[in-house]
């Protein structure tokens, strides 16, 4: 399953621009369809106020849940063959806020 589709889970879906949270398969409009040749998603979590927003591109896309006070852990899915590359802050990010900041304070 793909992640949101599962408790303790959010998801930003290419198919479809949706997001999902611990649902299986209807989800919230958030966003257009993505996953053409070098799209860059982001996803990034302000712990002090449980907020998860989402990137496209370099552009924050707003805030898609709050009220999340619990550990995350990165995970990609995929319904099919892809290729990807993942950056975890070895390269400067494509969401210019994000480059420097603390992980004491947002997680991108």
């Amino acid at each position: 399953r793909l992640p949101g589709c599962d408790a303790h889970s959010v998801g930003f879906h290419s198919d479809e621009g949706r997001t999902f949270r611990n649902e299986g398969y209807t989800g919230s409009k958030y966003a257009e369809k993505w996953g053409e040749i070098n799209d860059v998603i982001g996803c990034g979590y302000c712990p002090s106020i449980g907020q998860v927003f989402f990137t496209m591109n370099g552009k924050n896309l707003g805030i898609a849940y709050t009220g999340l006070f619990h550990p995350w852990y990165p995970t990609i899915g995929s319904n099919g063959v892809c290729s990807l590359k993942v950056n975890f802050g070895q390269e400067e990010f494509k969401y210019k806020e994000a480059n420097g900041m603390s992980v004491s304070g947002m997680l991108v």
